[in-house]
C-alpha cells in the first residue's frame, strides 16, 4: 500500500509535541533543530515525544537503537564503530535508517553519543512518517490497495479500516538486515 502521510504534517505534529512537553512555542521550534542540543530535551522527553507520536499515528516507533539492532544481527559493532567512533558503513547504516539522517548531518568519527544528541526534529518525523512505509501490500479487512489518512490516522481508502504498519523495532531489524546482507561488503 501506499504511505499516505506526508512528512510536513508529520513534522508540525512533532514540532506541537515537542513544544507541549518542552514548555516552548511552536514558532520557536525548526525542523533542523537537533531535539536535545537545541530544544534542551532530556531521556524522558524522548520517550514522550516517540509515545505521543506512535499514539497519534497509530503506529509504535522503535525503542531500540539502529547500532543496538546490528549489534543483535552481527555480534559486535566493529563494522559500524570503531576506537574512534562511527565507520564510514556506521553512517551509511543511519543514514538508511527510518530517521533518515542526512549525509552532512553525521561524520565518520562521530560518537554513537553525539549522534543521538545530533537528531533533529525532522529526523523524528521522518522516523514515524517512513514506518508507514512497510504498510501490508493490501488492507487485511477487505483486500484493498490504496491508504489515506483520516483524522491523523492511516486508513483503507476502500473500507476506511484503520491500518497499522509493523512494530518500528521490526523494521529496523529488517533494514540493519538488508543493509549487513547488501551493502556491507562495499565497506569492507
Amino acid at each position: 500500500m501506499n504511505n499516505p502521510l506526508e512528512l510536513d504534517v508529520v513534522l508540525t505534529s512533532t514540532r506541537e509535541i515537542l513544544a507541549q512537553l518542552l514548555v516552548l512555542e511552536v514558532e520557536d521550534i525548526d525542523a533542523d533543530n537537533s531535539v536535545v542540543e537545541d530544544l534542551s530535551a532530556d531521556s524522558l522527553d524522548i520517550v514522550d515525544l516517540s509515545f505521543q507520536l506512535g499514539r497519534l499515528y497509530g503506529c509504535t516507533l522503535p525503542k531500540i537503537s539502529v547500532l543496538d539492532h546490528a549489534l543483535a544481527i552481527c555480534g559486535d559493532l566493529s563494522a559500524f564503530v570503531g576506537d574512534s567512533g562511527l565507520t564510514a558503513a556506521g553512517k551509511a547504516l543511519l543514514e538508511n535508517s527510518l530517521s533518515a539522517y542526512a549525509p552532512d548531518q553525521l561524520s565518520v568519527g562521530m560518537k554513537p553519543a553525539d549522534v543521538f544528541a545530533a537528531t533533529t526534529v525532522r529526523n523524528w518525523a521522518q522516523q514515524c512518517r517512513n514506518i508507514f512505509n512497510y504498510l501490508p501490500d493490501a488492507c487485511p479487512a477487505c483486500g484493498g490497495s490504496h491508504a489515506l489518512v483520516k483524522n491523523q490516522q492511516v486508513v483503507c481508502s476502500a473500507c476506511s479500516a484503520r491500518l497499522t504498519p509493523p512494530d518500528g523495532d521490526e523494521i529496523s531489524r529488517r533494514l540493519v538486515k538488508t543493509f549487513v546482507a547488501s551493502r556491507l561488503a562495499e565497506f569492507a
